[in-house]
Protein backbone atom coordinates (compact mmCIF):
# COMPACT_ATOMS: atom_id res chain seq x y z
CA UNK A 1 0.00 0.00 0.00
CA UNK A 2 1.26 3.49 -0.68
CA UNK A 3 0.42 6.73 1.00
CA UNK A 4 -2.60 8.13 -0.46
CA UNK A 5 -2.34 12.14 0.72
CA UNK A 6 -0.57 13.45 2.80
CA UNK A 7 -1.67 14.39 6.46
CA UNK A 8 -1.47 17.72 8.40
CA UNK A 9 -4.07 18.36 11.52
CA UNK A 10 -6.66 16.58 12.19
CA UNK A 11 -9.43 14.73 10.12
CA UNK A 12 -13.15 16.37 9.88
CA UNK A 13 -14.24 13.86 7.54
CA UNK A 14 -13.43 9.76 6.80
CA UNK A 15 -10.18 9.28 5.84
CA UNK A 16 -8.54 6.60 4.05
CA UNK A 17 -4.48 7.39 4.46
CA UNK A 18 -3.53 4.27 1.70
CA UNK A 19 -4.47 3.40 -1.77
CA UNK A 20 -5.34 -0.14 -0.44
CA UNK A 21 -8.37 1.09 1.76
CA UNK A 22 -11.70 1.25 0.30
CA UNK A 23 -15.53 1.61 0.75
CA UNK A 24 -15.21 3.46 3.87
CA UNK A 25 -18.88 3.21 5.42
CA UNK A 26 -20.48 4.27 8.72
CA UNK A 27 -23.48 4.02 9.07
CA UNK A 28 -26.15 4.95 11.98
CA UNK A 29 -28.25 1.40 13.18
CA UNK A 30 -27.39 -0.07 9.87
CA UNK A 31 -29.33 3.19 7.51
CA UNK A 32 -27.27 4.31 4.71
CA UNK A 33 -27.46 7.48 4.63
CA UNK A 34 -27.92 9.43 7.79
CA UNK A 35 -25.39 11.81 9.50
CA UNK A 36 -22.69 9.76 11.74
CA UNK A 37 -24.67 11.54 14.84
CA UNK A 38 -25.01 9.36 18.18
CA UNK A 39 -27.53 10.86 20.75
CA UNK A 40 -25.99 9.88 24.27
CA UNK A 41 -27.23 7.49 26.36
CA UNK A 42 -29.53 6.13 23.61
CA UNK A 43 -29.55 2.61 21.99
CA UNK A 44 -27.96 4.25 18.66
CA UNK A 45 -24.88 1.80 17.20
CA UNK A 46 -22.68 2.70 14.42
CA UNK A 47 -22.06 0.41 11.75
CA UNK A 48 -18.28 0.86 10.66
CA UNK A 49 -16.51 -1.14 7.56
CA UNK A 50 -13.93 -0.97 4.93
CA UNK A 51 -12.50 -2.97 2.42
CA UNK A 52 -8.52 -3.92 2.28
CA UNK A 53 -7.78 -4.56 -1.60
CA UNK A 54 -5.82 -7.97 -0.88
CA UNK A 55 -7.07 -11.43 0.28
CA UNK A 56 -3.60 -11.25 2.88
CA UNK A 57 -4.87 -10.67 6.77
CA UNK A 58 -3.76 -7.88 8.34
CA UNK A 59 -4.39 -7.62 12.11
CA UNK A 60 -6.21 -4.19 12.24
CA UNK A 61 -7.25 -2.58 15.55
CA UNK A 62 -8.78 0.70 16.50
CA UNK A 63 -9.06 3.45 19.26
CA UNK A 64 -11.47 6.23 19.80
CA UNK A 65 -10.09 9.99 20.22
CA UNK A 66 -12.62 13.35 21.40
CA UNK A 67 -11.95 16.22 19.49
CA UNK A 68 -13.20 19.34 19.92
CA UNK A 69 -15.66 21.32 17.76
CA UNK A 70 -12.45 22.03 15.32
CA UNK A 71 -11.82 18.16 14.92
CA UNK A 72 -8.30 19.06 17.05
CA UNK A 73 -7.62 16.29 19.96
CA UNK A 74 -9.28 16.94 23.46
CA UNK A 75 -5.61 16.95 25.10
CA UNK A 76 -7.23 17.73 28.46
CA UNK A 77 -9.00 14.37 28.81
CA UNK A 78 -7.97 11.23 29.09
CA UNK A 79 -9.45 8.01 27.59
CA UNK A 80 -10.97 7.00 30.79
CA UNK A 81 -12.51 9.89 30.95
CA UNK A 82 -14.49 9.81 27.96
CA UNK A 83 -15.07 6.10 27.40
CA UNK A 84 -16.78 3.48 29.13
CA UNK A 85 -15.88 -0.19 29.47
CA UNK A 86 -11.97 -0.99 28.10
CA UNK A 87 -9.86 1.98 27.11
CA UNK A 88 -7.20 0.19 25.40
CA UNK A 89 -7.31 -0.35 21.33
CA UNK A 90 -9.53 -2.86 20.61
CA UNK A 91 -8.93 -5.71 17.76
CA UNK A 92 -11.40 -5.99 14.51
CA UNK A 93 -12.52 -9.71 15.03
CA UNK A 94 -14.81 -9.21 12.14
CA UNK A 95 -13.31 -10.06 8.63
CA UNK A 96 -14.27 -11.87 5.15
CA UNK A 97 -12.80 -12.71 2.07
CA UNK A 98 -14.45 -11.71 -0.68
CA UNK A 99 -16.14 -14.47 -3.00
CA UNK A 100 -15.92 -15.04 -6.77
CA UNK A 101 -14.83 -11.10 -7.29
CA UNK A 102 -12.49 -10.23 -10.27
CA UNK A 103 -10.74 -7.91 -7.53
CA UNK A 104 -9.73 -9.25 -4.09
CA UNK A 105 -10.71 -7.61 -0.98
CA UNK A 106 -10.99 -8.49 2.57
CA UNK A 107 -13.84 -6.40 4.23
CA UNK A 108 -13.68 -5.57 7.83
CA UNK A 109 -16.12 -4.37 9.86
CA UNK A 110 -17.40 -3.96 13.44
CA UNK A 111 -20.42 -2.41 15.78
CA UNK A 112 -19.45 1.24 17.84
CA UNK A 113 -20.85 1.09 21.11
CA UNK A 114 -20.54 -2.65 22.02
CA UNK A 115 -20.59 -5.04 24.46
CA UNK A 116 -16.48 -3.93 25.21
CA UNK A 117 -16.28 -0.28 25.21
CA UNK A 118 -18.89 2.88 24.77
CA UNK A 119 -19.07 6.50 25.42
CA UNK A 120 -19.79 8.41 28.17
CA UNK A 121 -19.42 12.50 26.66
CA UNK A 122 -20.69 14.42 24.05
CA UNK A 123 -18.75 15.81 21.32
CA UNK A 124 -16.78 14.69 18.38
CA UNK A 125 -15.16 11.97 17.81
CA UNK A 126 -12.64 9.74 15.83
CA UNK A 127 -12.60 6.29 15.60
CA UNK A 128 -8.46 5.70 14.34
CA UNK A 129 -7.84 2.65 12.56
CA UNK A 130 -4.36 1.17 12.59
CA UNK A 131 -2.38 -1.49 11.64
CA UNK A 132 -1.25 -3.79 14.78
CA UNK A 133 1.74 -5.70 12.96
CA UNK A 134 3.33 -2.93 11.07
CA UNK A 135 2.38 0.28 12.70
CA UNK A 136 0.86 3.14 10.96
CA UNK A 137 -3.28 4.38 10.91
CA UNK A 138 -4.39 3.37 7.76
CA UNK A 139 -7.81 4.94 8.18
CA UNK A 140 -10.16 7.31 10.14
CA UNK A 141 -14.15 7.68 10.55
CA UNK A 142 -15.56 10.40 12.17
CA UNK A 143 -18.93 10.88 14.15
CA UNK A 144 -20.77 12.78 17.09
CA UNK A 145 -22.57 12.07 20.27
CA UNK A 146 -24.96 14.83 21.10
CA UNK A 147 -26.23 15.20 24.82
CA UNK A 148 -29.40 17.19 23.82
CA UNK A 149 -29.61 19.76 26.30
CA UNK A 150 -30.47 23.11 23.86
CA UNK A 151 -33.27 23.34 21.43
CA UNK A 152 -32.58 24.27 18.13
CA UNK A 153 -34.56 26.02 15.43
CA UNK A 154 -33.39 26.44 11.82
CA UNK A 155 -35.27 27.55 8.24
CA UNK A 156 -33.62 28.23 4.99
CA UNK A 157 -34.81 31.00 2.30
CA UNK A 158 -33.92 31.84 -1.02
CA UNK A 159 -34.27 35.36 -0.20
CA UNK A 160 -30.64 36.50 0.52
CA UNK A 161 -28.60 39.57 0.76
CA UNK A 162 -26.69 38.54 -2.31
CA UNK A 163 -29.59 37.64 -4.67
CA UNK A 164 -33.60 36.86 -4.61
CA UNK A 165 -34.81 33.52 -5.51
CA UNK A 166 -31.65 32.81 -8.10
CA UNK A 167 -28.51 30.99 -6.93
CA UNK A 168 -27.88 30.95 -2.68
CA UNK A 169 -29.82 29.69 0.33
CA UNK A 170 -29.33 31.40 3.57
CA UNK A 171 -29.70 29.31 6.78
CA UNK A 172 -31.16 30.93 9.86
CA UNK A 173 -31.52 29.14 13.40
CA UNK A 174 -31.81 29.82 16.52
CA UNK A 175 -30.62 28.06 20.01
CA UNK A 176 -32.76 28.42 23.48
CA UNK A 177 -29.48 28.52 26.39
CA UNK A 178 -32.20 28.72 29.12
CA UNK A 179 -30.75 25.38 30.20
CA UNK A 180 -27.12 26.05 30.38
CA UNK A 181 -25.13 28.22 32.39
CA UNK A 182 -23.42 30.58 30.54
CA UNK A 183 -21.84 33.88 30.79
CA UNK A 184 -20.05 34.43 27.93
CA UNK A 185 -21.86 33.25 25.14
CA UNK A 186 -19.78 34.46 22.32
CA UNK A 187 -16.83 32.36 23.52
CA UNK A 188 -18.64 29.23 25.39
CA UNK A 189 -20.92 28.83 22.36
CA UNK A 190 -19.71 27.27 19.13
CA UNK A 191 -21.92 26.26 15.83
CA UNK A 192 -21.12 24.40 12.65
CA UNK A 193 -23.35 24.28 9.84
CA UNK A 194 -22.69 22.09 7.06
CA UNK A 195 -24.74 21.24 3.60
CA UNK A 196 -25.63 17.57 2.20
CA UNK A 197 -22.86 16.56 5.06
CA UNK A 198 -19.86 18.80 3.25
CA UNK A 199 -16.86 20.09 5.59
CA UNK A 200 -14.98 22.06 2.68
CA UNK A 201 -17.64 24.74 2.68
CA UNK A 202 -18.64 24.17 6.19
CA UNK A 203 -20.17 27.30 8.28
CA UNK A 204 -17.40 27.32 10.81
CA UNK A 205 -18.21 29.12 14.43
CA UNK A 206 -20.20 31.96 12.57
CA UNK A 207 -21.06 34.96 14.40
CA UNK A 208 -24.49 35.70 16.35
CA UNK A 209 -26.62 38.55 15.26
CA UNK A 210 -29.06 38.56 18.19
CA UNK A 211 -28.16 37.28 21.78
CA UNK A 212 -30.18 38.06 25.08
CA UNK A 213 -30.61 35.22 28.28
CA UNK A 214 -33.58 33.18 26.50
CA UNK A 215 -32.19 32.99 22.70
CA UNK A 216 -28.91 33.22 20.42
CA UNK A 217 -30.12 34.06 16.83
CA UNK A 218 -28.31 33.91 13.50
CA UNK A 219 -30.55 35.74 10.98
CA UNK A 220 -28.65 37.94 8.89
CA UNK A 221 -25.15 35.93 8.93
CA UNK A 222 -23.02 36.52 5.29
CA UNK A 223 -21.41 32.80 6.22
CA UNK A 224 -24.88 30.87 5.94
CA UNK A 225 -25.64 31.73 2.63
CA UNK A 226 -24.09 28.83 1.20
CA UNK A 227 -24.33 28.16 -2.86
CA UNK A 228 -27.00 26.82 -3.91
CA UNK A 229 -25.88 23.80 -5.70
CA UNK A 230 -27.73 21.57 -8.40
CA UNK A 231 -29.40 18.00 -7.65
CA UNK A 232 -26.62 15.49 -7.49
CA UNK A 233 -25.82 13.17 -10.78
CA UNK A 234 -26.00 9.43 -10.27
CA UNK A 235 -25.39 5.86 -11.66
CA UNK A 236 -26.59 2.24 -10.48
CA UNK A 237 -23.77 -0.89 -11.18
CA UNK A 238 -25.60 -3.52 -9.51
CA UNK A 239 -25.20 -5.73 -12.74
CA UNK A 240 -21.90 -6.67 -14.54
CA UNK A 241 -23.55 -7.89 -17.84
CA UNK A 242 -27.01 -5.56 -18.37
CA UNK A 243 -26.28 -1.69 -18.12
CA UNK A 244 -28.52 0.06 -15.69
CA UNK A 245 -28.66 3.35 -14.75
CA UNK A 246 -26.59 5.77 -16.59
CA UNK A 247 -24.47 3.56 -17.47
CA UNK A 248 -23.52 3.39 -21.53
CA UNK A 249 -21.62 0.41 -21.53
CA UNK A 250 -19.40 -2.71 -19.38
CA UNK A 251 -16.59 -4.05 -21.01
CA UNK A 252 -13.85 -6.47 -19.17
CA UNK A 253 -10.25 -5.60 -19.90
CA UNK A 254 -7.97 -7.81 -17.91
CA UNK A 255 -8.16 -7.73 -14.91
CA UNK A 256 -10.87 -5.36 -14.15
CA UNK A 257 -14.63 -4.97 -15.52
CA UNK A 258 -14.82 -1.02 -17.19
CA UNK A 259 -18.04 0.60 -16.47
CA UNK A 260 -18.09 3.67 -18.67
CA UNK A 261 -21.02 6.38 -17.77
CA UNK A 262 -22.98 8.63 -20.21
CA UNK A 263 -21.11 11.89 -20.79
CA UNK A 264 -21.92 14.83 -19.06
CA UNK A 265 -22.23 18.73 -19.73
CA UNK A 266 -22.15 21.72 -17.83
CA UNK A 267 -25.86 22.31 -16.31
CA UNK A 268 -27.44 25.43 -17.61
CA UNK A 269 -30.58 25.27 -15.85
CA UNK A 270 -32.32 23.37 -12.66
CA UNK A 271 -32.39 19.82 -12.99
CA UNK A 272 -34.77 18.34 -10.54
CA UNK A 273 -34.09 14.45 -9.76
CA UNK A 274 -34.31 12.61 -6.48
CA UNK A 275 -31.10 12.42 -5.31
CA UNK A 276 -29.40 11.10 -2.01
CA UNK A 277 -27.15 14.31 -1.61
CA UNK A 278 -24.17 12.78 -2.54
CA UNK A 279 -24.33 9.11 -0.64
CA UNK A 280 -24.12 6.14 -1.91
CA UNK A 281 -25.23 2.31 -0.94
CA UNK A 282 -23.49 -1.02 -2.24
CA UNK A 283 -25.01 -3.65 -3.79
CA UNK A 284 -25.24 -6.13 -6.52
CA UNK A 285 -27.88 -8.04 -7.80
CA UNK A 286 -26.06 -10.93 -9.04
CA UNK A 287 -25.45 -12.73 -5.40
CA UNK A 288 -26.65 -12.66 -1.91
CA UNK A 289 -24.18 -11.04 0.50
CA UNK A 290 -23.14 -7.45 -1.19
CA UNK A 291 -20.39 -6.41 1.42
CA UNK A 292 -18.09 -9.11 0.40
CA UNK A 293 -19.47 -10.78 -3.55
CA UNK A 294 -20.02 -7.42 -4.71
CA UNK A 295 -17.12 -6.59 -7.11
CA UNK A 296 -15.08 -3.97 -7.85
CA UNK A 297 -14.91 -2.32 -11.09
CA UNK A 298 -13.34 0.89 -12.76
CA UNK A 299 -15.72 3.73 -13.49
CA UNK A 300 -14.54 5.86 -16.25
CA UNK A 301 -16.76 9.56 -15.82
CA UNK A 302 -16.81 11.90 -18.77
CA UNK A 303 -17.65 16.06 -18.82
CA UNK A 304 -17.56 17.25 -21.72
CA UNK A 305 -16.78 21.17 -21.51
CA UNK A 306 -13.89 23.83 -22.43
CA UNK A 307 -11.07 23.75 -20.63
CA UNK A 308 -10.63 25.59 -17.48
CA UNK A 309 -7.67 27.30 -16.75
CA UNK A 310 -7.53 28.75 -13.65
CA UNK A 311 -8.61 25.42 -11.22
CA UNK A 312 -8.91 22.26 -11.67
CA UNK A 313 -12.45 19.67 -11.44
CA UNK A 314 -13.01 17.15 -9.25
CA UNK A 315 -15.70 14.42 -9.15
CA UNK A 316 -16.98 14.31 -5.53
CA UNK A 317 -19.70 12.73 -2.81
CA UNK A 318 -19.34 10.66 -0.35
CA UNK A 319 -17.68 7.58 -1.95
CA UNK A 320 -14.47 10.15 -2.33
CA UNK A 321 -15.07 10.51 1.52
CA UNK A 322 -15.99 14.06 -0.13
CA UNK A 323 -12.37 14.54 -0.50
CA UNK A 324 -10.16 16.53 -3.16
CA UNK A 325 -8.10 12.91 -3.78
CA UNK A 326 -5.46 13.25 -6.30
CA UNK A 327 -7.16 10.28 -8.21
CA UNK A 328 -10.59 11.99 -8.32
CA UNK A 329 -8.91 14.96 -10.45
CA UNK A 330 -10.29 15.16 -13.63
CA UNK A 331 -7.84 15.18 -17.00
CA UNK A 332 -8.75 17.43 -19.75
CA UNK A 333 -8.59 15.20 -23.34
CA UNK A 334 -7.61 17.62 -26.00
CA UNK A 335 -9.10 14.95 -28.59
CA UNK A 336 -12.40 14.38 -27.05
CA UNK A 337 -12.68 18.12 -25.63
CA UNK A 338 -13.76 16.71 -22.39
CA UNK A 339 -12.72 16.27 -18.74
CA UNK A 340 -12.04 13.07 -17.74
CA UNK A 341 -12.01 10.66 -14.51
CA UNK A 342 -11.33 7.01 -13.67
CA UNK A 343 -12.11 5.52 -9.72
CA UNK A 344 -12.40 2.19 -9.22
CA UNK A 345 -15.54 1.67 -6.90
CA UNK A 346 -17.39 -1.21 -5.63
CA UNK A 347 -21.11 -1.94 -7.37
CA UNK A 348 -23.52 -0.04 -6.10
CA UNK A 349 -25.91 3.18 -6.36
CA UNK A 350 -23.37 6.54 -6.20
CA UNK A 351 -24.66 10.16 -6.31
CA UNK A 352 -22.03 12.51 -7.46
CA UNK A 353 -21.02 15.73 -8.17
CA UNK A 354 -18.84 17.49 -10.26
CA UNK A 355 -16.66 20.69 -7.91
CA UNK A 356 -14.75 23.64 -9.14
CA UNK A 357 -11.33 23.90 -7.12
CA UNK A 358 -9.75 27.57 -7.74
CA UNK A 359 -5.96 27.37 -7.74
CA UNK A 360 -6.00 30.53 -5.28
CA UNK A 361 -9.02 28.98 -3.20
CA UNK A 362 -9.32 27.94 0.27
CA UNK A 363 -9.93 24.05 -0.23
CA UNK A 364 -13.71 24.74 -1.13
CA UNK A 365 -15.23 23.01 -4.12
CA UNK A 366 -17.45 25.63 -6.06
CA UNK A 367 -20.59 24.58 -8.05
CA UNK A 368 -21.33 27.25 -10.18
CA UNK A 369 -18.82 26.61 -12.98
CA UNK A 370 -20.37 23.07 -13.85
CA UNK A 371 -23.35 22.09 -12.02
CA UNK A 372 -24.92 25.81 -11.79
CA UNK A 373 -26.84 27.43 -8.57
CA UNK A 374 -30.35 27.28 -8.08
CA UNK A 375 -32.26 28.27 -5.80
CA UNK A 376 -34.75 25.37 -6.30
CA UNK A 377 -32.20 22.65 -4.79
CA UNK A 378 -33.06 20.48 -1.97
CA UNK A 379 -30.29 20.24 -0.37
CA UNK A 380 -30.19 18.98 3.50
CA UNK A 381 -28.31 21.22 6.59
CA UNK A 382 -26.90 20.14 9.64
CA UNK A 383 -26.63 22.47 12.54
CA UNK A 384 -24.03 21.48 15.34
CA UNK A 385 -24.25 23.13 18.95
CA UNK A 386 -21.05 22.76 20.98
CA UNK A 387 -21.23 23.90 24.24
CA UNK A 388 -17.52 24.52 26.86
CA UNK A 389 -18.61 26.82 29.77
CA UNK A 390 -15.85 29.10 31.26
CA UNK A 391 -13.07 26.42 33.34
CA UNK A 392 -15.00 23.84 31.39
CA UNK A 393 -12.37 20.83 29.84
CA UNK A 394 -14.00 19.62 26.73
CA UNK A 395 -16.77 20.64 23.76
CA UNK A 396 -20.25 19.09 24.61
CA UNK A 397 -22.07 18.86 21.37
CA UNK A 398 -25.56 20.18 23.27
CA UNK A 399 -27.75 20.81 20.24
CA UNK A 400 -28.29 19.41 16.80
CA UNK A 401 -30.96 20.01 13.95
CA UNK A 402 -30.90 18.45 10.44
CA UNK A 403 -33.53 19.41 7.94
CA UNK A 404 -33.97 19.37 3.89
CA UNK A 405 -34.68 22.67 1.84
CA UNK A 406 -37.73 22.09 0.39
CA UNK A 407 -38.77 25.37 -1.96
CA UNK A 408 -41.99 25.73 -3.49
CA UNK A 409 -42.63 21.71 -2.79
Amino acid sequence: MFLLSATWGFAQRNEAYYDGIRTMQILVNGEWNRTPLLELGSSDVLNISFDDLTHEYRRYRYRVEHCDFNWEPTTSLFPSDYLRGETSDQPIDDYQESLNTSVLYTHYSFSFPNSRVGVTKSGNYRIVVFDDDEGGDVCVFCFSVVDNKMGVSATATAKTDMDWNKSHQQIKFRVNPSGLRITDPRREIKTVVMQNNRWDNAAINPPADFITPNDIQWEYSKPLIFDAGNEYRKFEVTNLRVGTLNVDNIRWFDPYYHITLYAGQNRRNYVYDEDQNGAFYVRTTDFPNSDIQADYVLVHFILEREPVNDGDIYVNGAATNDRFYPECKMVYNEAAKAYEATLLLKQGYYNYQYLFLPDKGKGVGMTDSVEGNYYETENKYTILVYYRPQGGRYDQLVGVREFRYFPNR
